[in-house]
């Protein structure tokens, strides 16, 4: 009878995981598996802590590979990644101040409208969008055989403000040559030459006299110590206000100025970002950013 003891120990200690547990926890004699010795003599009277009762002395159960799944058999993937980056470090929203009243149709040829599928230039802006003009950048993208463009800005009555033909698809706004009421609504397009229909316009609100007046103090305020941070400064001004063509203007000044800091291209990026016309733009200005830190 004597020899069958451990057998009958070890059953019972599986079929009693509670009263086992309490034993594996203290260095004590297990009452359970008391008196009972292996066929070699070897004793398991004793379940110290961290060791099964089931286990000879001595004798270690094999670990768990962390890096293993739970089956304990094929490694885990490498589920490692690059973060994404962070592209905001706080919330940008508000260029676009769009709205139902913001589709108004308006012409898209001077004297007549568009009645023909003529591949026409992307205007990088919000379609409704508020507008100092003291460092005032409109930009668009065109891909094809171009002579050129021509900006054409008007009022609501579609009176045109101006008519400016250029080269490259950008143009830097001269308030002293265009005369702008506050708070008035006015409508910009760009007509590729030798095409005849210019793009869909997109609109830009005049900043009431109120807030240029607080923009102009804010900027007033700002110390003249230093030339860099006082232009970072006056930039961060115009993107608090959400002036998506003044801000995008000044961080085009400063890039040219100090083409080599990382971070204009990163708040120049984090505008870009903020509606889709310019995603490509904003993932342009962050890889240079990332190249140059």
């Amino acid at each position: 009878m004597k020899r069958y003891l451990p057998a009958l120990a070890i059953i019972f200690a599986t079929t009693s995981p509670t009263l086992t547990s309490n034993c594996r926890s203290t260095a004590l004699p297990c009452p359970l598996l008391m008196d009972a010795e292996n066929s070699n003599g070897s004793s398991f009277a004793t379940c110290s802590a961290g060791r099964s009762p089931r286990s000879p002395a001595g004798f270690q159960q094999p670990q768990a590979d962390p890096k293993t799944t739970p089956a304990g058999n094929v490694p885990a993937a490498n589920t490692t990644s690059k973060p994404k980056r962070k592209v905001l470090d706080a919330d940008l929203s508000g260029f676009d101040i769009s709205d139902n009243k913001s589709d108004k149709k308006v012409t898209t040829m001077l004297g007549g409208s568009r009645g023909a599928a003529v591949p026409s230039a992307v205007l990088l802006a919000p379609r409704r969008a508020k507008f100092l003009g003291e460092s005032a950048t409109f930009d668009w993208s065109f891909t094809g055989h171009n002579e050129g463009y021509v900006l054409i800005i008007t009022d609501e009555d579609e009176t045109q403000l101006l008519h400016q033909q250029v080269k490259e698809p950008h143009y830097r706004f001269d308030p002293s040559a265009t005369k702008l009421q506050p708070g008035q609504t006015y409508y910009w397009r760009v007509q590729v030459l030798p095409n005849p229909l210019a793009s869909e316009p997109s609109e830009f609100v005049v900043v009431s006299a109120e807030e240029r007046q607080a923009i102009d103090r804010a900027i007033a305020a700002i110390p003249s110590t230093d030339p860099y941070q006082s232009a970072v400064s006056r930039a961060k001004i115009l993107t608090d206000h959400r002036l998506w063509f003044d801000a995008l203007g000044a961080y085009d000044d400063l890039i040219t100025r100090f083409p080599n800091h990382p971070e204009l291209y990163d708040q120049r990026g984090a505008i870009y970002a903020q509606i889709p016309a310019t995603k490509s733009l904003s993932e342009a200005d962050f890889a240079r950013a990332d190249k140059s830190k």
